[in-house]
């Protein structure tokens, strides 16, 4: 049985799909840059990182949605259609944010145990042998 699937259906998954990946694009943005800023110290490095890291998310985010919403998972119809495909993408969007505070979590964990070694050679070295 062919199940006919209504452009209503792609619209409103690429719709429900483009603000949740706007909203969250923010969310990143915001977070980001609060850690790129410890990271580094320089605002200028630090914002331009986090402009590359919001359209590395968007680009992912988007593209990913474009695959999901031209698929019909088990010929479902309808809202559950829909709901379906809202439910992969919302899956798709939790692993990349996930996934993007990671590697700036572990970034900053690494810059933190730098200083921390750091702050120890300094001090053995003004201690003398």
């Amino acid at each position: 049985m062919i199940v006919q699937v209504s452009t209503a259906s792609y619209v409103t998954t690429v719709v429900v799909g483009v603000v949740v990946t706007l909203v969250v694009g923010q969310l990143l943005r915001r977070v980001g840059y609060d850690f790129l800023i410890e990271v580094y110290d320089d605002r200028t490095v630090a914002t331009s990182l986090n402009h590359l890291l919001v359209t590395l998310f968007h680009l992912i985010a988007l593209g990913s949605l474009c695959l999901v919403s031209t698929t019909n998972p088990r010929g479902l119809d309808g809202i559950q259609l829909i709901v379906t495909r809202t439910g992969i993408v919302l899956l798709v969007l939790g692993g990349v944010y996930g996934l993007t505070v990671l590697a700036l979590t572990r970034a900053r964990s690494r810059l933190r145990d730098d200083a921390l070694e750091d702050g120890m050679t300094a001090r053995r070295g003004w201690r003398g042998p």
